[in-house]
């Protein structure tokens, strides 16, 4: 039974993740063991013939390619013990070896052609070097069968996967086919013939026929038992529980109660599923024709507690507080039973392959009973997948502060759906389709293929979904924190990526990957790669990632520290102390990849050629970056500009709100945000109001009529400047005669002010006061006047005066001598 069997490889993986020890390997030896063994030139685990017969075999065994899968099981496993042997002796090395190859270093590099050592020292480096390759003989050894080995194991598992691969297309009858139907039902008349006779057999057998009055009464009690506790006795006691659970609590007790009525859901079926189940053993009753399907019964009752358990976790209808989606009761109620369905039809499968190898129906009936229970799932596997979208929508509707205009009048939002989601609905609905097109052409295997693996991928992710809730319910309810409060985000993120590491290898098992596949990636994992000179592994991965968050914690900290307490007590300004938070920030994280990556034991010298070559291409292709990053430290050091400074730069003036390692974002008087390259700042002109101080000069012009008073004029403009609370008195404020326009006389009023950043407001108040007192004073404020001449005006006027004659003259006419 697959799926059986994927349950009990997952129990393995788990076991063997947990002891850290690999299902197809043997426990290694001792170290005393290799070392005797190198010590002693002997270091094959096994003789040279048993290995050489071993390979022998191997290659027989892949070139027929008749050899059962389960031979090649055994095959591989002791190839796999070779391999792992040998692979600890090259690991181990020789002692003797590294000891002469201390010895041989000592005397020095060997010399270059054309030069000569001393003789002693010549006959001794011959003599050290004939040694060493003696001690390294085992060793080398020891690598050519660890590589045949791999090769071997390489093509076992390439046979295997093909094999696999080809019963997916094993086809069967299809079920369009009336024949189909007629064969089908003969052969399940014959099954339930032959199973009543071995029914028959088994109630016959001494064993069980002396003890049947003792153990018939116990079976049908247990019986009755377990249907009246599924069907009646379970809804009281789960009713009663749900009530005693709703009780208003918080804090730890609302988490135990709600943990209580959610184990409900799987102590109570699992009670008389137990019972029915038990009549077996106490009748001792194994029919040949069932015998596995009896025995994947257990498995069958696990299959759909679980699904019944996981749908009122997920949807818990009637329970909107303890719903994980957000969906409404009569979504919530169809998603549950849309999860029991699925659970039963897995079942049912379980029960069908079970059959399979009790081999109880012939192709035919396999094709019928398989046709029917698919085409449900997959229609139930659909609807899951429009409720899963329908969550995600609901999750993710946009408020109604935030909807346009256009979907306010329209009435309704279309809402952002999750990639994720919205991935797994289509491969759901896909999955769905083409199980029940190739049902029906007669690939039974890939119908299940298609849609087992999609089925318990989606409760997988939903066991997933449960746990990371109840893992932040808990992690609140130690902090402190209210339901409506986030944890902190680190936390989450800790708890995503140990989720993943989990649920990783289930899922990858689940779509077809051997227990093999696993363990190998997980060796691969832990004893890493070799990229030149870098050594790539789990274990340094680790290292360098926890070293680098200490440093990113550490530094953030110290930042904090400087912004929030020691620089507030300091003289520095604003941008002084921005700028020294900044560039302990990039001191911080630099150290902290720094000693990373020593830490890690990553050895980066390899690269140090590729980054030179490199650096020439990278330099013309990222040389506009580069610059705005030396701009920037420029900028944070010499401090030309600060935060809070007025300049004008590239025709765009504002206040300089945020200066980074390469831009500088400013804050216009309009409130536009413009993001300027530092290298703009470092190499054009700024203009910067409030470099040295905030004082700066006011011009306001005035222009008044001639023949106006001009003391008037100056005593007036002088009083308004002297008058302004933002206008400072030293430079004292003047009033200049700048000279005779075209229609006005020209004044200026210059002056300085304490804060340049009030010149707007200051410029309206000081026209105010002019505009009003000059008026008072009779004083014109003029506008321009133009003198118009016109060329020939004689001849215009006698033009005139000859039409304004003429047209009398027509008036005292007679009417019959107008013309017609």
């Amino acid at each position: 039974m697959k799926f059986l069997k994927s349950i009990l490889l997952i129990a393995v993986f788990a076991a063997v993740v947990a002891s850290g020890l690999s299902p197809d390997t043997p426990r290694a030896q001792t170290a005393d063991t290799v070392v005797a063994q190198s010590d002693a030139g002997n270091a094959e685990t096994t003789r040279r013939s048993d290995v050489d017969d071993l390979f022998r075999r191997a290659a027989t065994a892949l070139e027929g390619g008749s050899v059962s899968p389960r031979t090649l099981d055994q095959l591989r496993f002791q190839l796999v013990t070779v391999r792992d042997a040998n692979s600890e002796i090259i690991s181990r090395g020789s002692i003797r070896a590294s000891a002469l190859a201390a010895q041989l270093n000592s005397l020095g590099p060997p010399p270059a052609e054309g030069q000569e050592e001393a003789d002693v020292i010549a006959a001794r480096r011959k003599e050290l070097t004939n040694e060493l390759a003696i001690a390294n003989a085992p060793v080398r050894r020891a690598s050519e069968i660890h590589d045949e080995a791999v090769f071997f194991i390489r093509e076992v598992d390439k046979q295997l996967r093909s094999r696999q691969l080809d019963k997916l297309f094993d086809r069967y009858p299809s079920p369009l086919a009336p024949s189909t139907w007629s064969t089908g039902f003969q052969e399940i008349g014959q099954f339930f013939r032959r199973f009543e006779r071995d029914v028959q057999n088994e109630l016959a057998r001494p064993s069980v026929s002396k003890k049947l009055d003792e153990t018939l009464p116990l079976a049908l009690a247990l019986t009755l038992f377990g249907i009246l506790f599924l069907t009646v006795l379970q809804q009281p006691i789960s009713r009663a529980l749900k009530r005693y659970c709703e009780k208003p609590a918080t804090g730890v007790k609302a988490l135990l109660l709600a943990l209580l009525y959610n184990a409900s859901f799987i102590v109570l079926p699992t009670i008389g599923a137990a019972a029915l189940i038990a009549v077996f053993p106490v009748l001792d009753i194994y029919p040949n024709s069932v015998r596995t399907a009896v025995i994947a019964i257990p498995v069958m009752a696990l299959v759909v507690i679980i699904a019944n358990w996981l749908g009122h976790t997920l949807f818990a209808p009637g329970q909107s507080r303890w719903r994980l989606l957000d969906l409404g009761d009569r979504e919530a109620k169809i998603g549950l039973r849309l999860c029991q369905g699925l659970g039963v039809f897995v079942a049912l499968e379980v029960a069908v392959e079970a059959f399979e190898l009790d081999n109880a129906f012939g192709l035919s009936a396999i094709s019928i009973l398989s046709a029917s229970p698919i085409a449900v799932a997959a229609v139930m596997l659909w609807a899951l997948a429009g409720i899963i979208r329908y969550s995600d929508a609901a999750e993710r509707e946009v408020p109604e502060s935030e909807q346009t205009a256009e979907q306010a009048e329209e009435g309704s939002v279309k809402p952002q759906e999750s990639g994720f989601l919205l991935f797994l609905s289509l491969l759901m609905k896909a999955s769905a389709v083409l199980a029940v097109c190739v049902t029906l052409l007669g690939y039974v295997q890939l119908a299940r293929v298609a849609i087992l693996p999609v089925i318990m991928t989606v409760a997988q992710l939903g066991f997933g979904f449960m746990l990371y809730h109840l893992v932040l319910v808990i992690v609140k309810a130690a902090l402190g924190k209210r339901d409506d409060e986030h944890v902190p985000i680190l936390v989450a993120f800790s708890l995503i990526c140990v989720l993943t590491m989990i649920f990783t290898p289930l899922i990858a098992m689940t779509w077809g990957a051997r227990a093999t596949d696993i363990i190998e990636a997980w060796i691969l994992l832990t004893n890493g790669v070799q990229l030149g000179d870098i050594h790539l592994s789990l274990d340094s991965l680790i290292v360098l990632v926890t070293i680098f968050g200490i440093g990113v914690v550490v530094t953030r900290w110290l930042q904090n520290l400087l912004k929030g307490t020691v620089l507030p007590q300091t003289r520095m300004d604003s941008g002084a102390q921005n700028a020294l938070v900044t560039g302990t920030g990039y001191v911080g994280l630099t150290l902290a990849v720094l000693i990373a990556v020593s830490t890690a034991g990553l050895n980066l010298s390899s690269l140090a050629v590729v980054a030179g070559a490199l650096s020439v291409g990278i330099g013309f292709g990222l040389q506009t970056i580069v610059s705005n990053f030396v701009s920037g430290i420029i900028l944070l050091i010499e401090r030309p500009i600060k935060e809070g400074d007025w300049i004008e730069v590239s025709g765009q003036s504002g206040y300089v709100r945020k200066i980074s390692v390469r831009s500088t974002r400013i804050e216009t008087f309009d409130r536009h945000d413009v993001i300027v390259p530092n290298s703009d700042l470092i190499a054009g002109t700024v203009k910067n109001m409030t470099l040295t101080n905030k004082s700066g000069r006011l011009i306001l012009p005035v222009g008044v009529a001639y023949g106006s008073d001009l003391e008037k004029v100056k005593s007036i403009l002088f009083d308004a400047a002297r008058a302004h609370n933002t206008i400072a008195r030293y430079p004292t404020p003047q009033v200049l005669f700048m000279g005779l326009g075209d229609s006005s006389l020209n004044f200026e009023l210059r002056c300085f002010l304490k804060d340049i950043g009030n010149v707007m407001t200051t410029k309206s108040d000081l026209y105010f006061t002019v505009y009003n007192e000059l008026g008072k004073a009779g004083v014109e404020i003029p506008f321009p006047q133009r003198d118009l001449h016109i060329k020939d005006f004689d001849q215009l006027a006698e033009a005139l005066e000859r039409r304004q004659a003429g047209a009398p003259a027509q008036a005292s006419q007679p009417a019959e001598d107008k013309p017609s």
